[in-house]
């Protein structure tokens, strides 16, 4: 297919609109859901289910770390608007201010990040230790819900 493009221009053309189309799609279809992550505890674990367009971009069906490695969780609804550098990884995807899905080298410049945002206005925030990710930020429904039965684990 790469050796038809470099032949006929067109068809090179087609090729970079349709891959487009696709990402402009699926950017679009994460922030029209209402929820991007379902957050959960199975036994010792707290799991983060990504649904939808968070799992295509961010390549990972769940991320999960032990309920003793969480030093605290809030509710961040204006995550965006923090200032920081970040590097990407294999499978991450970013606009800054708009949406960020996927593993990053640094967040804050304070470590390993991992993001599932796509608008930011449900965000909530863990902070880890002694875990592969400093922090994990995600969309979630309702964070008040969400803190709610973390509370109940005691975090």
């Amino acid at each position: 297919m790469l050796f038809a493009a470099t032949n006929n221009p067109l068809v090179g053309y087609v090729l970079i609109g349709a891959l487009l189309v696709f990402w402009a799609g699926i950017i679009f279809w994460g922030r029209s859901l209402p929820t991007v992550c379902q957050v959960g505890v199975e036994h010792d674990l707290v799991v983060v289910t990504l649904l939808g367009p968070a799992r295509i971009l961010s390549l990972r069906k769940r991320v999960a770390f032990p309920l003793d490695s969480v030093v605290s969780v809030e509710s961040t609804p204006k995550v965006f608007s923090k200032q920081g550098t970040f590097s990407r990884r294999i499978g991450s995807l970013t606009i800054p201010t708009f949406f960020r899905v996927g593993s990053f080298r640094a967040f804050r410049d304070q470590g390993p990040a991992f993001w599932a945002c796509f608008r930011g206005d449900t965000a909530i925030t863990f902070t880890l230790e002694n875990h592969r990710f400093h922090y994990v930020v995600v969309d979630v429904a309702d964070p008040s819900v969400t803190l709610s039965l973390l509370a109940k684990y005691g975090i």
